[in-house]
């Protein structure tokens, strides 16, 4: 299946070599872990700025490939984390590459007639991920947000204090009165989500301030993605419905 107007497929094939399952063992720190593979332990590197405390625990399966990069501390890349019966993709680095394939495959309905126009987009001393325009030619500062923590169906953003979360918050709200569309886009890659929510448990600051600039028109949009391990990739899993309080 393919979009009238592009040629990018369904599926995102993640074009990883040597992958292999092994077993967590601990977390040294933010970016580093210890994995057993095939009764050897080696280090490996996690780019995902979140706790994972759901995620990773003693004895989780997970996948990793070969890093690399030569200046790395690590031996592995840790990129997947088993939960339940499902994979996990945890692997930031991906984010970017996962919402361009969206938008440019038609695959999100609120976007159609936007592409993009920028990555990496400053704007009042802030980074953004993408400016998007508009096929009427209108623009839009978007922010993509990674999302793993699950809880009953319940998919939570965020998982640690985001103080950076906190200011592109504000910051859309500040672009709207600029002229720009404002959009904050979670893109939930734990399978078993079924509705996003802000964790007002675990940062309320972050929580009130997407309620308060949903209610001055920053548009707040979650989509699920799922991994599907046996032809390593990744398929659209629909857009979530959101309840922000």
């Amino acid at each position: 299946m393919q979009s009238s107007h592009n040629h990018f497929t369904v599926n995102f094939k993640l074009n990883y070599s040597g992958v292999e399952r092994g077993v967590f063992l601990r977390r040294l720190n933010r970016f580093r872990c210890m994995v057993e593979v095939d009764g050897r332990v080696y280090s490996a590197h996690i780019h995902d700025p979140g706790r994972l405390n759901e995620l990773l625990k003693f004895g989780s399966e997970v996948l990793v490939r070969p890093h690399y990069s030569s200046a790395r501390k690590t031996e592995l890349y840790l990129f997947a984390v088993k939960s339940g019966g499902s994979w996990v993709l945890v692997d930031s680095a991906l984010h970017n590459k996962i919402f361009s394939w969206l938008i440019n495959s038609e695959l999100i309905p609120y976007l159609h007639g936007y592409s993009i126009s920028r990555a990496e987009y400053k704007y009042s001393g802030s980074r953004f991920d993408f400016l998007l325009e508009s096929r009427f030619g209108g623009k839009a500062i978007l922010e993509v947000k990674g999302c793993t923590l699950v809880i009953d169906g319940f998919a939570l953003f965020p998982d640690a204090p985001t103080v950076r979360g906190r200011r592109h918050v504000k910051c859309l709200i500040k672009a709207l009165n600029d002229g720009y569309e404002s959009i904050i886009f979670f893109l939930v890659t734990h399978p078993e989500a079924k509705i996003f929510k802000p964790n007002w448990d675990v940062d309320e600051e972050f929580s009130r301030a997407l309620m308060e600039a949903y209610g001055l028109g920053v548009k707040v949009y979650a989509c699920k993605v799922v991994l599907n391990v046996d032809s390593m990739e990744i398929s659209w899993g629909g857009i979530l419905p959101i309840q922000l309080t």
